[in-house]
């Protein structure tokens, strides 16, 4: 961790307080760093005096001031003889809500005398002297409203005070706890709940306070009176509450007082007002101050009165079967599983793996089984799954729970375990239990999606129809069938049909999200890979964003997480942002379990961006890790890894290895990964070996056309066009690598002036792509710049201005500009700092 806590960001509200003439009011919630704030806009100013404001200084007229005044006041006018004692060019006034009266005088007077600046930092939406809201009502001074810090601010702050990057899950997670208070976030921070893990600072385990937070929240709870307590106790173990809830236990008319106080907030819901705690770490310190038996009370007293008022709201059961659980009342096994039904729906999946163990031991039987064993697969415990599983086969069931345990089982055996054959083996036994038709379309489903994730497409296509010839589909077999339909579509290369279909089916289930939220990161999914096979990196980019969030935005890291931070890496590879996909990449993969079938694609990513920016050892051990972690059961799962291979390969030189890699991948890829895989092959140089199958293929696209005119273009300027072309789908790392190869192909036909021009392309795109060395950039050598162009350059990256740099050289302004624009384009940079870079590397 750095060395002390950093002042990151508010650079606006900083400059905005030190051009301020008479001074500011800077005004925001307590822990915003308004006093850190107006310390960093004074220092190094000479003449600063600071008065701080307590509630114990503001029984004292100008207590709050009696540092700064004699110890012995002088007969005659508070005021008149206070302010001469304060001639100071600038006087800092903190918690100026709490001044006394003649204190908030002394301020108004001295903003209105020529002379002191001052700077008042107060709480916003507290009551303040008349004095004080005078100075900026009457525009005085301005008022400045500080904020919480934002998402980007809180990553910021996190990454310059650990001095390293920090993972973006991490950083979401400690920004909704701290809700962006300074404070909070830096006590968090210090708790040592973060650790360094390979170079990228996370946070796993549970929320620790320290005595200084708990503290500090303490304080500002400040004292309550019993029912006041007892209010802030029921919301500490059930927020949010409804206010006729709170008002059935008699806690309402201490909620009106702990509202005034910004306690606890209020807010419509529908119909109902629900209550909430102000602050989430409220409700931390205040469970920590409850002892064992206080805290079972609160939550069967919760219990007995969600259950009588109906359980009439979807969180309901949860909330009951929690309550009654850690309450310590009798287990209720129904009661316990609709409660685990429904944290998995939400993600809430140790809770769901908690409820669901509590529903078997309570008696809950072959349902409370299956429900555990599902949980399980979701945390990723596949063993213990296969266990529960296996117990719960053994007894006697109906079709419709046979087939969904079979189903279950399998998923668990295959994507989990990677034991194809018995997943397999599962369905076979299932297929001959039962006879019912939804039951049978289930198990022929699960079989086709088997199928469609080991690569054989021919026999997803046949399980599909056979599902479809036995009859009508329930609502929920409609939907699954579609889903695995879109699947094969997307792994057939049949993108446009693939985007359509998961629009239709998308269609219905924006209707209840929470419901099938596993289908659709599963569509969402396939879109976005449909999205990439066409060319369209702006969708596929939305889209893998999008899944990243269906599931974070629950607090849930699960499988979904994983495919869509291995898409969004990928996504930004193809865009030429190999170090932001290298960033990407490595988050995703400190996330992995002890082994997963993500391993390939989340590893593989990795592997491959590291290998594009030369960095091959650490290449080499993302693929070696792949080996000891990963679930090869089928091409998606094995090609990325492989190609991540060739392209390390490469990098040490064995071209004719890595070439030979991607023809043998291609081999048992799917169709839908074919093209890329071939067009690696021109990217390395050997266009002849693959230019008649490009241009055989039967996938969907524009994407896949310019693969097949990058193979087979012959000339210079025809290898311009494909660059172009790459350039408008926004892939500027094809694009580079195309008109790097035009250099070579106009030099070979003697053309030097279209050699040059190629030249500069080349160097501009390579310069967007972060660092990225290929094969057919690793000669781009930098384009020539004019003894003219590099005199200028020179200049301007030392930070002169055009005028300046025209004056020294007796040429116009105007000609300084125009060359300044040829070097910009030649290099690839836009701005002096960027030049002075690049010229300082190439000196180097």
């Amino acid at each position: 961790m750095a060395g002390s806590w950093p002042f990151i960001g508010r650079a606006a509200q900083l400059a905005e307080i030190r051009s301020a003439a008479k001074g500011v009011v800077v005004a925001g919630p307590p822990g915003t760093g308004k006093s850190r704030l107006a310390a960093q806009a004074v220092r190094g100013l000479d003449g600063v005096a600071w008065a701080r404001a307590t509630a114990a200084a503001a029984e004292v007229p100008l207590g709050a001031f009696a540092p700064l005044l004699p110890a012995t006041p002088p007969a005659g006018n508070p005021l008149g003889w206070a302010a001469a004692a304060l001639r100071v060019p600038v006087l800092v006034v903190d918690d100026a809500h709490l001044l006394d009266p003649v204190s908030a005088a002394l301020v108004h007077h001295l903003v209105t005398r020529d002379g002191t600046r001052v700077i008042a930092p107060l709480r916003s939406r507290t009551p303040v002297p008349d004095a004080v809201l005078a100075l900026w009502k009457d525009d005085l001074v301005p008022r400045l409203e500080l904020e919480p810090f934002s998402l980007e601010e809180t990553a910021a702050v996190l990454e310059a005070a650990l001095g390293g990057r920090v993972e973006s899950a991490t950083v979401a997670r400690l920004w909704r706890v701290s809700q962006g208070n300074a404070l909070y976030l830096r006590e968090l921070v210090l708790s040592g709940m973060l650790a360094a893990d390979g170079g990228v600072w996370r946070w796993s385990g549970p929320l620790t306070i320290t005595p200084t937070l708990r503290e500090t929240i303490a304080g500002r709870i400040g004292e309550v009176n019993a029912r006041e307590r007892e209010a802030l106790e029921l919301l500490a173990y059930g927020e949010p509450l409804g206010a006729d809830l709170l008002a059935a236990l008699g806690s309402l008319d201490a909620v009106q007082h702990l509202e005034d106080r910004q306690l606890v907030t209020v807010q419509p819901d529908g119909r109902r007002l629900q209550v909430r705690l102000a602050h989430p770490l409220y409700g931390e310190v205040i469970r920590d101050g409850c002892g064992v038996l206080r805290a079972r009370t609160m939550m069967r007293r919760l219990a007995q009165a969600v259950a009588q008022a109906g359980l009439r709201r979807r969180e309901d059961v949860l909330r009951v079967a929690v309550w009654r659980l850690d309450g310590g009342l009798p287990g209720d096994p129904g009661l316990l599983l609709a409660g685990c039904e429904r944290a998995r729906v939400i993600r809430d999946l140790e809770l769901a793996v908690r409820l669901g163990r509590a529903a078997v031991a309570a008696g809950g039987g072959t349902p409370a089984l299956a429900a555990l064993g599902t949980v399980l697969f979701y945390t990723d415990r596949y063993a213990e799954a296969e266990e529960v599983f296996a117990t719960a086969w053994a007894a006697e069931m109906g079709e419709a729970a046979r087939a969904d345990l079979g189903v279950q089982r399998a998923m668990n055996l295959a994507v989990g375990l990677g034991d194809v054959a018995r997943a397999r083996a599962v369905l076979e036994e299932t297929s001959g239990l039962v006879h019912e038709v939804e039951a049978r379309q289930a198990t022929l489903i699960m079989r086709a999606v088997l199928a469609a994730l080991t690569g054989d497409l021919a026999a997803a296509e046949d399980l599909l129809a056979r599902a479809r010839d036995l009859g009508p589909f329930s609502p929920h077999g409609a939907r699954m069938i579609s889903g695995a339909e879109a699947a094969v579509l997307a792994a057939q290369g049949r993108a446009a049909e693939c985007l359509v279909r998961v629009a239709e089916i998308g269609a219905g289930l924006a209707k209840e999200p929470y419901e099938m939220r596993s289908l659709s990161a599963a569509l969402t999914g396939h879109a976005a890979h449909s999205a990439l096979l066409l060319g369209d990196l702006d969708t596929a980019e939305r889209l893998a964003g999008e899944g990243y969030g269906l599931e974070g935005a629950f607090g849930a890291w699960t499988r979904a997480n994983l495919e869509f931070g291995a898409r969004m890496a990928r996504v930004l590879r193809l865009r030429g942002r190999v170090a932001d996909a290298l960033a990407w990449a490595r988050d995703t993969a400190a996330r992995l379990p002890g082994r997963s079938v993500q391993a390939g694609s989340c590893l593989g990513e990795l592997a491959h961006a590291y290998a594009l920016l030369g960095e091959l050892d650490a290449a080499e051990q993302a693929l070696e890790r792949a080996e000891a972690t990963g679930t090869p059961i089928g091409p998606s799962v094995v090609v990325p890894l492989r190609v991540a291979r060739a392209w390390t390969l490469a990098g040490r030189g064995d071209a004719a290895g890595a070439v030979e890699l991607c023809l043998e991948s291609a081999e048992g890829a799917l169709p839908c990964d074919v093209p890329f895989l071939l067009h690696d092959v021109v990217r390395l140089g050997r266009a002849d070996l693959v230019s008649a199958r490009l241009a055989a293929l039967d996938v969907d696209g524009p994407l896949v056309a310019l693969f097949a005119r990058h193979a087979a273009a012959r000339d210079g300027a025809e290898l311009d066009a494909v660059s172009e072309g790459f350039e408008r789908l926004g892939l500027l790392l094809y694009a580079a690598e195309a008109a790097a190869q035009a250099v070579a192909r106009y030099r070979e036909s003697g053309l030097v002036r279209g050699a040059r021009a190629a030249q500069t392309r080349a160097w501009r795109l390579s310069q967007r792509c972060q660092g990225a060395r290929t094969l057919a950039l690793m000669d781009l050598d930098v384009p020539s710049l004019t003894p003219r162009q590099r005199e200028i350059a020179v200049l301007a990256a030392q930070g002169l201005t055009n005028r300046e740099i025209a004056a020294r050289l007796v040429v116009s302004v105007r000609t300084v500009a125009n060359t300044l624009y040829a070097v910009y384009d030649k290099t690839g940079v836009n701005d002096r700092a960027a030049l002075a870079a690049l010229l300082n590397r190439l000196a180097g």
